[in-house]
């Protein structure tokens, strides 16, 4: 799940930006969950490690440049993206390591372009890489890429965008590796990426994935996983 924090203090544009962005999830199918701001001030005293935000520069009390320096000052993982009528303010945007800038009035084009510029600038600060012996030869796979890990028997299976990579071996064995990148196990038989779920339905036992694909939660599993999901989600990393 991407964390995106819109803060604009112009109502009609805030909602402009999360339709814009509900639709953009929609149909690239990218897990997205929204926080919505009026103000910078309660952006910075939400205190959560947004993974993108779309701060207005021109607000009152505290601008968004403003809010980005204060931003910067603990935190050089979010990706930001100012959102301005005026150029001469974006151009500062540099100063703060902003990714870069959308003039108003926005437009639905203009915005699918910086977002997924932002959301590959996100994933390359979080992932990493593991090798998989597949049958066709070595390949390296982002962390980022893979859905869950499916064990039968000896034999892994990572589910991944690009299709399916095997490999023998132990999921314990892969756990290791895999739990700095946040990894969690739902069930014995699978390793299931956090960023890629997009439900969880703890009534049936199931998680949804966002390519649709839908894994059992075990109940020897179910109270760690929940707590973990949970707890991953609270430090602002979904």
């Amino acid at each position: 799940m991407i964390e995106v924090a819109i803060v604009e203090d112009d109502p009609m544009e805030r909602d402009r930006l999360l339709t814009y962005l509900k639709r953009y999830a929609k149909e690239k199918q990218v897990p997205f969950s929204f926080s919505v701001f009026s103000n910078a001030f309660d952006f910075l005293e939400a205190k959560k490690a947004f993974d993108i935000a779309f701060l207005d520069i021109m607000m009152p009390n505290m601008t968004g440049m403003e809010a980005a320096e204060r931003l910067r000052e603990h935190n050089q993982r979010t990706v930001l993206i100012f959102v301005t009528t005026m150029l001469q303010f974006a151009i500062r945007s540099y100063e703060v390591d902003a990714l870069d800038y959308i003039v108003k009035p926005v437009s639905y084009e203009r915005l699918t372009m910086k977002l997924s510029k932002a959301i590959q600038v996100n994933a390359s600060k979080e992932g990493g890489t593991v090798v998989v012996n597949d049958p066709r030869g070595m390949i390296r796979l982002s962390t980022n890429d893979i859905y869950y890990v499916e064990v039968s028997g000896h034999k892994l299976t990572f589910h991944t965008k690009d299709g399916l990579y095997l490999e023998h071996g132990s999921l314990s064995d892969l756990e290791k590796d895999l739990l700095p990148h946040d990894f969690m196990r739902c069930n014995a038989c699978y390793l299931v990426n956090p960023r890629h779920i997009q439900q969880v339905n703890t009534k049936d036992l199931l998680l949804t994935l966002v390519n649709g694909e839908q894994l059992k939660i075990s109940q020897a599993k179910r109270k760690n996983f929940i707590s973990d999901l949970t707890n991953w989600m609270g430090q602002g990393k979904c």
